[in-house]
């Protein structure tokens, strides 16, 4: 399969924000022709695990963009994969950092009301 499609836009990040309680939320709308669901699986279409933790990287560069900042995902852990996201599924995502390592985004993604995938997700401050 071909990089170049890739490069499509497969999701639209809205609403990023900063609640009260310093979590960064934004709910995000799945387009139903994203390459993600092509071949994942045949009449059955769900988007990988990878692209949920993508969306996740996405929303918290985004917020430190917001404060002209730049990161990068560093580490991964205690993901859970808990329900699967479809084609025009709409997810609700926040992430919180850790109080003793704020460089560590505790992370939920919902989907209906569901828990679709949470875990830890480390960023780490890049230059320029």
């Amino acid at each position: 399969m071909s990089t170049a499609g890739m490069n499509t836009r497969w999701h639209s990040l809205k609403n990023l924000n900063k609640t009260e309680s310093n979590e960064i939320s934004a709910e995000v709308t799945l387009t139903t022709e994203s390459l993600w669901f092509d071949g994942h699986f045949p009449g059955s279409p769900i988007l990988p695990g990878i692209a949920q933790l993508a969306i996740v990287s996405d929303m918290i560069r985004g917020h430190a963009r917001m404060k002209s900042r730049s990161v990068s995902v560093s580490r991964i852990t205690k993901v859970r994969f808990r329900q699967f996201v479809r084609p025009g599924d709409t997810l609700q995502m926040s992430a919180a950092a850790d109080a003793t390592d704020p460089s560590a985004y505790k992370f939920r993604v919902l989907v209906n009301g569901q828990i679709a995938c949470n875990g830890v997700m480390t960023m780490a401050e890049r230059a320029g």
